[in-house]
């Protein structure tokens, strides 16, 4: 008998899979995805035990999952080490995830019932994100434009609904903790779009690491006086170049005034009111008290030492000494507005710094100084109130106005690639959540709900939630506010009703009722939807997205603009556009010189235009150099 005969007859058999121990199993199963860890239990019964393990289902839960509701309460169920029902965790979040993927592809296909199709996506909450970032990320080739597009619009009520949401609670809820810092973090989340980081988490996660960093490399400012602390904290943000502006940056570029982007973007400048928000939390993670102050025209912070710790401590001043007897009472307080009977300042438990330029002190009578020669009228208390610690109603909305001035003044250009319709809609909605007064909200609502109405419909769920219930003490619409709103009702009607077929020829006039006689479309429409132009005078680059068979602007309009001195006057057609630098126009059709395949490629097409392009279209055809058309319901020629 040979050698290797005699050794299999000695070598025992491989064991079968199933028989393998559980803890082996187990180890095997952590790298199968959801549905084979669902199919292999149904294999054999060994395996079914094991693949319905708690721990198996809380990695996939963990690893599959990133972004969360409250409603599921993740940070508990981590916590909580009887917690077992992560499978039906797992299946929730999953049938979550496929009912919004239908949803998404029925907006893509279907101009009518969208609004109830955001809905059922909204109905999910924050967690939904993970399936819209997916199907953003990997839209199909066929509709990857509108999908795109869709997908990103509901990522952007997603995102809204949790800001609004946040900002309700600091509103109405005394108990917030960060409130400052977590009302401009949610001032971020109407920036966001599809991006993975800047969410409300993700901001402060950043301002926790800063603080890491300082107590890292200053190992013993635990043990500094508050005074030493303020400033040890300051100069280190300063070094870092965590706050303030960088050289040759424009101080009013939108970006510099969201908090989230001034904690990740690579330059991390920041205005000198998010400066300020900056470092007072800094500083309340070493024991200060510290918040911005509403100094008029640049924002400083105060601090203050740490209350003490129970009632029989004595508090102690900047400097760590016990405060004289008389001023003992006054530093208890907490953070309020004051009265005409409160007291001043004092430069033994007020520090003032101004991160923004400078980690030195400034004395509370250069500021007091200041304040004589900016408001000279002002009360005593009145003075005293710019230089005590700022509600966080102020400070969001003395933002939202810098947005506004930023967003309104034509020398700043933002560094980074930010939506100027996005930011406006931030500030119009903190003007009006946070207005003090009647006036002040009429001031700001006209212009939420045209913005609302021309950029956002789709957010009609966020404006019909925060809203219209501040419009019912005002008199604005009365009675059934939905219903009454022009705006909501105008969006809804559109929303379920398939849009009216514009036609190119004389079909047109029989069909919508006009006289034979030439008087609407006396020229033919030359261009189709989706065709890429370049403006014959103006120079820039645009696309085609609709079409009037003559100029149809009110008079004032056409005056204004100089139609009737065209060549071919108000009879010509005329087009709507979408342009490059992403503003809609109403363009003549002499004025359109068409693009060709070898002037505008697929690479074009991708520089050129953003997501709002899906808007209109499913995708380019670099062939014919125009994009397909997804509104072939209202232009059924094209």
């Amino acid at each position: 008998m040979s050698l290797q005969r005699q050794m299999s007859n000695i070598t025992p058999p491989l064991p079968k899979f199933e028989s393998l121990p559980e803890e082996i199993l187990t180890a095997i199963f952590q790298y199968l995805d959801a549905t084979s860890l669902g199919n292999i239990s149904s294999v054999h019964e060994r395996f079914e035990p094991v693949a319905n393990s708690h721990l198996l289902w809380r990695n996939l839960v963990l690893r599959d999952f990133k972004y969360w509701d409250a409603r599921h309460e993740l940070a508990a169920h981590k916590a909580d080490l009887n917690f077992r029902d992560w499978k039906d965790l797992y299946n929730v979040r999953h049938t979550a995830n496929i009912a919004t993927e239908h949803a998404i592809r029925l907006m893509v296909d279907d101009p009518v019932g969208r609004l109830a199709c955001a809905d059922k996506v909204l109905d999910y909450g924050y967690g939904i994100k993970d399936a819209l970032i997916h199907m953003y990320t990997d839209a199909p080739e066929e509709c990857v434009l509108a999908q795109r597009y869709w997908s990103h619009a509901m990522l952007g009520c997603v995102n809204r609904a949790l800001a609004l949401e946040t900002w309700t609670r600091i509103k109405y809820r005394s108990d917030i903790q960060n409130p400052t810092e977590l009302a401009l973090a949610a001032l971020d989340m109407f920036m966001l779009g599809t991006e993975a980081h800047g969410d409300i988490d993700d901001t402060f996660r950043r301002l926790d690491e800063m603080a890491a960093a300082v107590r890292q490399d200053c190992p013993d400012i635990d043990l500094q006086t508050p005074r030493t602390k303020a400033v040890v904290i300051a100069k280190y943000l300063r070094q870092k170049k965590w706050v303030g502006i960088d050289e040759g940056r424009d101080y009013y570029s939108i970006e510099h005034q969201f908090l989230g982007l001034a904690t990740r973007s690579p330059h991390r400048s920041s205005l000198p009111l998010v400066s300020c928000v900056i470092y007072s939390y800094v500083c309340r993670q070493f024991g200060l008290r510290a918040q911005p102050c509403s100094f008029p025209m640049h924002v400083h912070a105060v601090v203050q030492p740490g209350l003490p710790a129970d009632s029989e401590s004595t508090p102690v001043d900047l400097d760590g000494q016990p405060l004289p007897r008389d001023l003992r009472e006054r530093l208890t307080r907490m953070y309020t507005e004051l009265g005409e009977d409160e007291e001043p300042p004092h430069e033994l438990t007020h520090l003032y710094i101004d991160p923004f330029n400078t980690h030195e002190p400034i004395s509370l009578n250069t500021l007091q100084q200041q304040l004589n020669f900016i408001d000279p009228t002002a009360s005593n208390s009145r003075k005293a109130t710019y230089l005590m610690p700022a509600t966080t109603r102020s400070l969001l909305s003395r933002s939202a106005h810098n947005l506004i001035r930023s967003i309104r003044s034509p020398a700043t250009t933002p560094g980074v690639d930010i939506s100027i319709y996005d930011a406006a809609y931030a500030a119009l909605f903190v003007l009006v959540l946070f207005a003090h007064s009647a006036e002040a909200l009429n001031a700001s609502l006209n212009d939420l709900r045209s913005h609302f109405a021309l950029h956002f419909p789709v957010d009609i769920r966020n404006y019909e939630t925060y809203v219209l219930p501040l419009t019912g003490g005002i008199g604005v619409f009365g009675g059934s506010r939905a219903m009454q709103d022009p705006i909501v009702r105008d969006i809804r009607r559109q929303d379920s009703q398939m849009p009216i077929p514009q036609y190119r020829n004389g079909l047109a006039r029989a069909i919508n009722g006009y006289a034979a006689d030439g008087r609407r479309g006396q020229q033919e429409v030359k261009y189709h939807i989706g065709t890429v132009f370049r403006h014959r005078r103006q120079g820039y680059v645009a696309v085609i997205y609709g079409w009037d068979t003559k100029c149809e602007m009110e008079e004032a309009w056409i005056m204004g603009n100089g139609v009737d001195r065209l060549p071919e006057g108000r009879a010509q057609p005329f087009l709507n556009a979408y342009v490059e630098d992403k503003s809609l126009r109403y363009v003549a059709q002499e004025n359109v010189v068409p693009l060709g395949p070898e002037e505008f490629s697929a690479e074009d097409a991708e520089r050129t235009f953003d997501v709002t392009i899906g808007k209109w279209f499913r995708r380019f055809d670099p062939t014919t150099a125009r994009f397909i058309s997804n509104v072939r319901a209202e232009y059924p020629e094209d």
